[in-house]
């Protein structure tokens, strides 16, 4: 007997972000979070955002897209902890009238199994070490 894997529903995914969130980045990011999506169907999405060192227009225009997606499913997504030089940005855009954004720490609201690491340039999803 052949049994399909389904993989399990998480109510929330959470992903640690490293590396730069530009052109190259966001649209890498575009690529691989619907992948992620789609296998996991979270209701909600933790973008933690602190080891992001550079975020320019596109990458922004990304966050923005990500968002609407999760709305769209009937989802959220919360930027979680985003380093000073994206908060920045994200400020002068005016996003963070429209994102939901984080300064706290917002592991315990997420599965540690949930948790993925994304190595923007790499592309690959690694477990993030720091929860075992």
């Amino acid at each position: 007997m052949i049994t399909p894997y389904d993989p399990p529903l998480w109510t929330a995914l959470g992903m640690t972000l490293h590396g730069d969130l530009d052109i190259e980045g966001a649209a890498e990011l575009r690529r691989r979070l619907p992948v992620l999506l789609a296998r996991h169907r979270p209701l909600h999405v933790n973008l933690d955002l602190a080891h992001v060192r550079f975020l320019d227009c596109s990458g922004a225009r990304t966050l923005k897209w990500l968002d609407r997606c999760m709305r769209d499913s009937g989802g959220t997504l919360t930027i979680v902890r985003p380093s000073p030089r994206v908060l920045r940005l994200l400020r002068v855009l005016e996003f963070d009238r429209r994102l939901r954004i984080s300064q706290e720490d917002r592991r315990d609201d997420v599965p540690p199994e949930s948790w993925r690491t994304i190595r923007l340039s790499s592309l690959r999803v690694v477990r993030d070490p720091s929860l075992n």
